[in-house]
């Protein structure tokens, strides 16, 4: 008997049942989440610096594979004789040093870790979830896991990273989310992927004993951590499995939710499963049966479309913690609320990525963007957290792209750039022109006027380098 299925209780494992949930109240207001990489890859945490996740295109995927800029494909690119990553494991840690050192390596650091300093730094920085990669593509699982790997015995963490991350978040008031790479496991099946046909076939099964981990993996982690977010990446190996872990996920956390990388080999796809929605920037896997947000990768839409999503990238070029990336490769502070801000305006979220380095550091560089996010969050928050999308008759104002938000009678409009004039002018809906009160968030307004349904906003000063807010309030 399949102990996932025989536990559920409100939604049936079948595509219909599951498609009826809906995402939680909690991540439609958060807007905001950290992501978290960090595993044996951390260690020697190194990619090519200035590489671009479009160089894996179709002209020269082998080339793209060999100098992907995700450091934590580190396994993989060492096995590219001549590339970059190559030729510093040979230099660094010799010609036969085995990944599988950088294992007990992670652990011995674990020693010096503090989750606690963690969770407060995610605190500050305005986030309101946190989600983990619990297991990333070399299988290394960051807790004791109880599963035991056929193929890499003892191929986990000494000290349960899952469990002391999800309570210090928690301690403080955030949602607690777990990444699992259910789609891709290396210590199953793994030949030195150089083409998305190789990435594809990599993917192991039923014939190396992959499923059935996979499955009690999943289930072990949701009975022991009830994570609030269930965020599986590349795909699953049976549509049937998936649906059972997510039936059992929806009863076992009522209000949590699942991601759109559910993808099957054998499972059904939806009518137009990979077609890239209009508005789309970045990276967009293929949506499968069941799922509750989409995950762009490296990439936002610029409109609202009538589904959540959650735009997800690293600080640098890389997930992982990258030590060729210097604190000029990280995004800045103004390209992070900018994220922010049209995300909210246009019904998504932004899941930053956090890599530790092995040492346990959180980067200097990436933890003064959380902090300088968290203070732009204290002035301008009320715009973007336990807000929804509003619906603008223009998309933007003398050259600047606008979107809006509402949180009851109160309406912000966000201006994604510096106008170059003290004034601007906009139309208005007729359901938000009743405007009682209108206030610029962290400057001030000199005049301001309702027309025949157009908006006019004088002011001494634009507040801020990146997004201006207007807030609006109306008759009740």
């Amino acid at each position: 008997m399949n102990t996932l299925a025989a536990k559920t209780t409100k939604y049936s494992a079948t595509a219909e049942s599951l498609s009826s949930h809906e995402a939680p109240e909690w991540f439609r207001d958060a807007k905001f989440g950290i992501f978290i990489h960090w595993g044996p890859y951390s260690i020697p945490a190194f990619a090519p610096k200035h590489s671009q996740i479009d160089q894996l295109d179709a002209s020269d995927e082998r080339h793209g594979f060999a100098n992907t800029p995700y450091a934590a494909w580190y396994q993989n690119t060492m096995l590219f004789e001549k590339s970059p990553t190559a030729a510093y494991h040979r230099e660094t840690f010799g010609e036969d040093y085995s990944y599988d050192h950088f294992g007990q390596d992670f652990n011995d650091a674990l020693e010096n870790w503090d989750p606690v300093s963690w969770a407060r730094l995610f605190k500050s920085s305005g986030a309101r979830y946190v989600v983990l990669v619990t297991k990333h593509h070399d299988g290394f699982a960051l807790w004791p896991s109880d599963v035991p790997n056929p193929n890499k015995p003892g191929w986990h963490t000494t000290r349960d990273v899952v469990g002391e991350l999800a309570e210090a978040v928690r301690a403080e008031g955030l949602k607690f989310g777990i990444y699992y790479s259910g789609g891709v496991d290396w210590t199953f099946k793994h030949k030195r992927i150089e083409s998305f046909v190789d990435f594809m076939t990599s993917m192991p099964g039923d014939a190396e004993g992959y499923s059935a981990y996979a499955n009690a993996q999943y289930d072990e982690l949701i009975e022991r951590y009830k994570p609030d977010y269930l965020w599986n990446d590349i795909a699953y190996p049976h549509a049937q499995d998936s649906f059972d872990i997510i039936a059992k996920y929806y009863d076992t956390v009522p209000e949590g939710l699942t991601n759109d990388r559910w993808i099957t080999p054998d499972g059904q796809l939806p009518e137009g499963a990979f077609d890239k929605p209009e508005g789309l920037t970045g990276l967009l896997p293929p949506m499968p049966q069941v799922w509750d947000t989409r995950t762009p990768e490296y990439g936002m839409f610029d409109r609202i479309l009538p589904f959540l999503w959650e735009s997800t990238r690293g600080m640098g070029h890389s997930f992982a913690y990258n030590r060729n990336e210097t604190d000029e490769d990280y995004i800045s502070r103004d390209g992070i609320v900018a994220m922010l801000a049209r995300s909210a305006c246009f019904n998504g979220n932004v899941l930053l990525n956090v890599g530790p380095r092995g040492d346990t550091i959180i980067p200097p560089g990436q933890a003064a963007r959380l902090e300088a996010v968290g203070e732009w969050l204290k002035t301008v928050g009320v715009a973007v957290q336990d807000t929804r999308s509003v619906q603008l008759a223009e998309r933007d104002v003398e050259g600047i792209a606008i979107g809006a938000t509402r949180n009851g009678n109160n309406v912000y409009i966000h201006l994604f750039g510096v106008p170059a004039g003290k004034a601007i002018t906009l139309g208005l809906p007729d359901d938000l022109s009743d405007v009682t009160t209108t206030r610029q968030l962290g400057g001030e307004v000199t005049d301001w006027s309702v027309d025949d349904g157009k908006l006019t906003v004088s002011v001494p000063d634009w507040a801020d380098t990146a997004v201006q807010v207007i807030a609006l309030e109306l008759s009740a």
